[in-house]
């Protein structure tokens, strides 16, 4: 079996990850994903013999121009509305790129939004389409999620200052704790 198909049997047989993959088909987002933890920590979780459960909140990203920022809190109700049980955050990453830093590259699709997540194994994201296949987006590749490595990706491995991002959020996350056999880089 392929990465690629290995991550989609784990959204296809979750069911609250194909729930989830449902809502956000039917919100008809330009280029609408689940991303990031989600989709990170149920591949950890199976890649550590643990069963599948929603640790985090699920980010549902998208990408457009036409759209004010303001409905990303109207997309958040609705989604609330069909599933309280989850903890949603919805970003349309139109607006998103300059989150942590000004100097961020401006981003031109949900793609470009999804690569410049702060750790690699979280630069993923995955859509149902209308025939209901799973579309992944994996800019830096599975590799290192699959082989259950962490590493900031190169924008933020630049100099002391971005790198303090990634170093914060791994002390805040203590992924090591969940997933014993994890491989944090600490640079």
């Amino acid at each position: 079996m392929s990465d690629e198909a290995f991550i989609k049997k784990i959204l296809r047989t979750t069911p609250e990850l194909w729930e989830i993959l449902t809502l956000i088909r039917r919100l008809q987002l330009k280029q609408g994903y689940l991303a990031a933890g989600s989709i990170r920590n149920a591949v950890w979780q199976t890649l550590s013999q643990q069963s599948v459960t929603l640790i985090s909140d699920v980010d549902v990203v998208f990408f457009d121009p036409d759209r004010p920022v303001s409905d990303d809190l109207v997309l958040f109700n609705q989604l609330t509305t069909w599933a309280p049980q989850y903890q949603w955050q919805v970003k349309n990453e139109v607006y998103m790129a300059h989150y942590d830093f000004d100097d961020g590259p401006e981003f031109r699709s949900v793609a470009d939004a999804i690569g410049q997540f702060v750790e690699v194994p979280t630069c993923i994201g995955a859509r149902l389409m209308a025939d209901d296949e799973i579309d992944l987006i994996a800019p830096h590749g599975t590799r290192e999620l699959l082989q259950l490595q962490c590493r900031p990706i190169p924008f933020y491995r630049q100099d002391a200052r971005h790198l303090a991002v990634y170093q914060q959020r791994m002390r805040r996350k203590q992924w090591q704790r969940l997933w014993p056999n994890l491989k944090v880089d600490d640079y």
